[in-house]
């Protein structure tokens, strides 16, 4: 289990960075967040993805042992 957190605060050690002007976030903030969100997901999706895969194996392993 604690190789398991360890494993997954690597994978969760991660930084955020924003672009855009402020004139653009006026103008239109919902989709200047959109657009930031859909950024930061598509960088991201291998972590999310090593960090679904490690939950499994975990799970598997609780299950197992039950």
């Amino acid at each position: 289990m604690l190789n398991s957190i360890r494993k997954l605060d690597k994978i969760n050690d991660i930084e955020v960075e924003v672009k855009g002007n402020i004139e653009e976030i006026i103008k239109d903030p919902a989709s200047w967040a959109e657009k930031q969100a859909e950024k930061f997901v598509i960088e991201n999706q291998d972590k999310y993805f090593e960090a679904k895969k490690l939950g499994e194996e975990f799970w598997n392993g609780i299950r197992d042992k039950s």
